[in-house]
């Protein structure tokens, strides 16, 4: 299976990552945040929540986004929350 990696105190969209025609996901974007000094890989694309699970077992920032929400502004608050 692929991988992504993301950098050290970086932030990502998983928007393009997500399989929506076979994921059953309450969401349809999710954004993730690498608070660690260190990059880390994760599994993409996204087909479940057991996806979702795995990356959240890293230790990573998983914030969704709903609809009615700002994709930047939910980018900016991972970012706070990782320190950037």
């Amino acid at each position: 299976m692929p991988k992504i990696v993301i950098r050290e105190k970086h932030v990502i969209n998983l928007g393009g990552w997500v399989v929506e025609n076979r994921a059953n996901l309450p969401y349809k974007d999710y954004v993730i945040g690498n608070p660690f000094n260190e990059p880390v890989k994760i599994e993409a694309p996204i087909y479940s929540m057991e996806d979702i699970e795995a990356i959240k077992k890293l230790g990573l920032i998983v914030e969704p986004v709903l609809p009615y929400e700002n994709l930047v502004e939910k980018i900016n608050k991972v970012k706070r929350l990782i320190g950037l």
